[in-house]
């Protein structure tokens, strides 16, 4: 009996490990290309932030600026991603057996580890940001 059970359920735990690979793969994604957005926008402002330090702001404004803007970017296509999926949602309903098609609780949890994963991504350019030597940065 457990034989049959362990076979009947077969498909659709080969179906939920697939897409916890697939939802694993997409948040990477998503880190990665945050990390590059805010690195490339970061590297092409390295002489702003060398004049800025150069002038007397401390590296915590300048930390802080970073931040707040790679927030707000990724904010900005959180909410965007949030209006896609609600509206894609409508087509996948048939796919969702036990499951309402918005689950909030869901929705909350993705947009939470979203917004950390943005939080982390933007820290690493944002250091880097701090660390510009005002003298270098002036003599290019």
């Amino acid at each position: 009996m457990e034989e049959a059970v362990s076979s009947s359920l077969l498909t659709r735990r080969l179906t939920n490990w697939l897409l916890t690979a697939f939802a694993t793969a997409a948040f990477v994604l998503a880190a990665i290309g945050i990390y590059g957005v805010i690195s490339i926008g970061v590297a092409g402002r390295m002489r702003e932030f060398g004049v800025r330090i150069a002038l007397g702001a401390k590296p915590a404004n300048v930390l802080q600026l970073v931040l707040r803007q790679g927030v707000w970017l990724a904010g900005a296509g959180i909410v965007i991603g949030l209006l896609g999926a609600t509206w894609v949602v409508r087509f996948l309903r048939s796919l969702l057996f036990g499951v309402s098609a918005f689950d909030l609780p869901t929705f909350m949890a993705a947009t939470v580890v979203l917004v950390l994963v943005a939080i982390v991504a933007c820290l690493i350019p944002a250091r880097r940001a701090t660390r510009v030597a005002p003298a270098v940065v002036l003599r290019e």
